[in-house]
């Protein structure tokens, strides 16, 4: 794996730290959102560590940011508003990268707020994961996502939660999917909202569904 410390730009003048990771041959780019800055998430957290792996395995690369105000990144963190330009460097850096290339995009609670804000303004990407979605708005800590009537998103989108999540609730994630006509909904059988001994099964449903976008795509 080949592993590359980067720099980006946000259109508010932030520089962001990040880091690419490949074979060096990819035939597709992904950006990965952490998990909430107040609850200890940056973009080295297990889980997207995980994934990266099973991903770059199969020819993505993958890159991972940490938001504004997380690690050596400038700036102050926030509630997700902000944050979503931060994703949006991200893609912006992934397109130049690898110009003609698809791009996707995937978040991990927190992390998957800010990818639904992203692709619902996005009309170019080739998929959107959202792995346990911060649905609701919580004051102080997630601006939660928009309502699925007013983000239209013709892409594949795939919602992924475990069945024992505490921290999101299940049902709720389940009907922000069936109210999008163009996701998918997953439930991973005793997973917790860290997937705690399911990093495999987490990471092959959505390595699949990954790789699926972009035979549909082709």
């Amino acid at each position: 794996m080949i592993s590359e410390a980067v720099t980006l730009m946000t259109e508010d003048g932030l520089a962001l730290e990040g880091t690419l990771d490949s074979e060096g041959s990819s035939t597709g780019s992904l950006l990965l959102c952490h998990p909430h800055p107040k609850m200890g998430g940056t973009m080295n957290a297990p889980l997207l560590l995980a994934l990266r792996e099973e991903l770059v395995a199969r020819r993505w690369a993958v890159l991972r940011l940490n938001f504004r105000g997380i690690g050596a990144s400038q700036g102050e963190s926030g509630t997700g508003e902000a944050e979503v330009g931060d994703a949006r460097a991200g893609l912006a850096f992934l397109r130049a990268r690898m110009p003609g290339f698809p791009v996707a995009i995937a978040g991990w609670s927190f992390g998957a707020a800010v990818a639904i804000h992203v692709a619902c303004d996005d009309t170019s990407l080739a998929a959107c994961v959202a792995i346990a979605p911060a649905v609701d708005a919580r004051p102080g800590i997630t601006a939660g996502i928009p309502p699925p009537h007013s983000c239209e998103i013709s892409y594949p989108i795939l919602v992924i939660t475990g069945s024992n999540d505490d921290q999101v609730a299940p049902a709720e994630c389940k009907r922000w999917a069936e109210g999008m006509s163009s996701a998918t909904y997953v439930e991973v059988p005793g997973a917790n909202h860290f997937f705690w001994a399911k990093y495999e099964t987490l990471a092959s449903t959505i390595a699949g569904f990954l790789d699926r976008a972009l035979t549909e795509e082709a």
